[in-house]
């Protein structure tokens, strides 16, 4: 008996390497013509995002050509077949089990070909702001502002609005700051508008402008609105933003324009009320 699973052993030994080889050169073709489709794609269409989906499609199914051989060689070809031709009554089952995987690989085909983003651009997503990494075949990694990588599943790309602050490549922002009655609200206007277009990433055309956003009870609002080339602009907008809050400080104490605390009024009906107060000593021991 053991000298029969021997033989059959050594029989098999040599499929098995071939086989076993065969799947090490598909493996090693795929990778190497993932990379050259990936650089070709990149040169003609320049677009780092849908050559490297390309790529990894190419690849997979380079190594699945492999993976087919690498069974008929071992005889299991019967194997292969028996699966193929048994998918039309489990497909009930592999449908509900793979749904998700299957939207998602033809979500990613979607936005490969439509390419609503590119690498580096800054999208929102579901409250998902960032830039965008990758796209592979079941998600889009998106780098948000504090440093995390979020793997988006295709397919809520798809279903859900997105936002592609990158594609018209203007961002508008803004910030408020309240000053006192007393003050001349005309002056800080021209004193916020003075200083923030010496900002080098705050855009000329459209121009900034400051207008009175709102009346509180101790202060009038002014709100400043400015655009930035997103495209080109290299500091991000909240180093923007704090440069034009520091330079309005600066501008506001050498113009005389205040800022006022926040203050609340008690107001009593009746008078002050007289809160009795009973002092007592304290006897020493």
């Amino acid at each position: 008996m053991l000298d029969k699973y021997s033989e059959g052993l050594i029989h098999v030994l040599p499929k098995l390497a071939f086989a076993l080889a065969i799947i090490f050169v598909f493996y090693f073709v795929a990778k190497k013509f993932g990379r050259f489709l990936r650089k070709r794609v990149t040169k003609r269409v320049e677009d780092i995002l849908f050559a490297n989906f390309a790529a990894k499609i190419a690849a997979s199914i380079i190594f699945l050509i492999g993976l087919v051989l690498a069974m008929e060689i071992l005889g299991l070809s019967g194997f292969t077949g028996g699966l193929i031709a048994g998918a039309g009554g489990s497909a009930l089952i592999l449908g509900f089990a793979f749904k998700d995987i299957g939207e998602n690989f033809l979500s990613g085909v979607i936005l490969a070909f439509n390419k609503p983003f590119k690498v580096g651009d800054m999208v929102e997503i579901e409250n998902i702001s960032g830039r965008v990494i990758t796209l592979d075949l079941r998600s889009t990694i998106v780098r948000t502002f504090e440093g995390y990588d979020v793997f988006i599943p295709n397919s809520m790309l798809i279903k859900n609005p997105l936002i592609n602050y990158h594609r018209q490549g203007l961002r508008r922002f803004d910030f408020k700051v309240g000053i006192d009655y007393k003050d001349d609200y005309e002056k800080a206007k021209e004193l916020i508008l003075t200083e923030i277009v010496k900002i080098k990433e705050i855009l000329r055309d459209p121009p900034p402008m400051v207008v009175i956003s709102d009346l509180n009870s101790n202060s009038i609002m002014l709100a400043a609105y400015y655009w930035i080339d997103a495209t080109s602009t290299i500091r991000n907008h909240f180093e923007i933003r704090s440069e034009a809050f520091e330079m309005t400080l600066r501008v506001f104490k050498e113009g005389g324009v205040s800022i006022p605390n926040d203050s609340i009024q008690i107001d009593f009906n009746k008078g002050i009320p007289v809160i009795p107060v009973n002092i007592t000593e304290k006897k020493e021991t």
